[in-house]
């Protein structure tokens, strides 16, 4: 989802025509695209901003809900229904048929994305939103893994390097608001994963910053915390400035990790 933090998008908004739009087959216009003028990345090199022609590239790794997958699944989801790869709808049978997964779609699921070893499937939700199964195999057939309901689109994002938690970021509320001639952005950051809250510190990768003519867009990222178990009480936000390489002017700021591409847009 968007976030909308003082008059100001973070987010996708705005870019939906950019990449591998299914309302767009050619060059998007110059109000939807733009070369990067200025990277700053630091310790931190995940975003990759569309070329000219607002195309991304194909073997470019995305994430949605639980799953990694290249950006060139997007041209090929089938309906499990046509196109399973042996065993997968019995595999999932079972568990859409007890109390919990009653609550998950009984059918249209569709085939996001499949290796020898795991697939990742999706349909649409009654309640709104997508659901998501994953089923894998570890050489003896296809068994039921994994779900999860989503009550979004599934905006696509970056994968964060291996390795690394993922930090999300807002304006700071208490902070005066971006102007034309900002160069320093005040935000709050937050880790996502559970990490028995505790707080980024040192932890923290980046920021990687990339202005193009028309948008900043700014992502950070976290090492672990050593350890191997943490609890998942929440964590707290941790304040931060961004240096901007140059003015911000009149460029949009977005969360660095969206890419602008809603999954629910390319499914039956």
């Amino acid at each position: 989802m968007a976030l909308l933090v003082g008059g100001l998008a973070l987010g996708a908004c705005g870019i939906e025509q950019a990449g591998r739009s299914p309302t767009t087959t050619g060059p998007v216009g110059e109000t939807t695209t733009s070369s990067p003028v200025v990277t700053s990345t630091g310790e931190l090199e995940v975003i990759v901003p569309p070329d000219e022609g607002g195309e991304y590239p194909d073997d470019l790794l995305v994430s949605c809900d639980q799953g990694v997958f290249p950006l060139s699944a997007l041209d090929d989801i089938r309906s499990l229904a046509e196109a399973d790869p042996g065993g997968v709808a019995e595999a999932i049978a079972p568990f859409l048929a007890n109390e919990e997964g009653q609550n998950w779609p009984q059918e249209g699921w569709q085939l996001l994305y499949e290796t020898e070893e795991r697939v990742h499937l999706v349909a649409r939700s009654e309640h709104g939103g997508l659901a998501h199964m994953y089923v894998t195999n570890d050489g003896s057939g296809w068994t039921w893994s994994g779900s999860s309901l989503a009550g979004d689109e599934c905006r696509l994002q970056f994968v964060v390097p291996e390795g690394l938690n993922t930090v999300e970021w807002r304006l700071d509320p208490d902070a005066p608001e971006p102007t034309t001639t900002t160069m320093q952005l005040s935000v709050l950051l937050t880790e996502l994963q559970c990490v028995g809250g505790i707080e980024i510190g040192d932890r923290l990768v980046g920021p990687q910053v990339v202005m193009t003519d028309t948008r900043v867009f700014v992502a950070f990222a976290a090492e672990p915390p050593p350890g191997d178990a943490f609890t998942c009480q929440g964590n707290p936000s941790t304040e931060f400035v961004v240096d901007l390489p140059e003015r911000l002017g009149d460029r949009e700021l977005m969360e660095g990790l969206e890419i602008g591409i809603t999954l629910e847009d390319y499914l039956d």
